[in-house]
């Protein structure tokens, strides 16, 4: 559902006619929670990226949602194993980024960024 920009974020939700906070709560900087801010402009965001894709020893910046998903689908390649688990990380990345998400905004619940970095490592 993220890969095709499903998920109920803020933005979305706005559309729908339900009424939520707009703000993000990942970085908490009022600012509205769209489908690119979530996943690789907040800081929060952001910082899980650099540090995955340092783990994966990639030295690159995200952008935004076309072009790292442009960007994935040239680097990820079945018959590397690296490059394989690159789209597996990926996944995982926005899986947890969008947990993240539903836990401080329906459960008051946070874990810093550390903290989700090792959920995805250790996976």
């Amino acid at each position: 559902m993220a890969i095709q920009r499903r998920l109920a974020i803020v933005d979305r939700l706005a559309k729908w006619g339900i009424q939520v906070t707009h703000s993000c709560v990942l970085c908490g900087g009022g600012i509205e929670e769209t489908h690119d801010h979530l996943y690789f402009e907040c800081p929060y965001s952001q910082s899980l990226w650099t540090g995955i894709l340092e783990w994966l020893s990639y030295q690159r910046k995200v952008e935004n949602w076309e072009d790292e998903v442009q960007w994935l689908t040239t680097n990820v390649n079945n018959r590397n194993p690296r490059k394989t688990l690159l789209g597996v990380v990926f996944a995982a990345v926005v899986y947890y980024i969008w947990m993240e998400r539903n836990e401080r905004r329906f459960q008051n619940q946070r874990r810093e960024v550390k903290d989700r970095a090792k959920d995805i490592v250790m996976q």
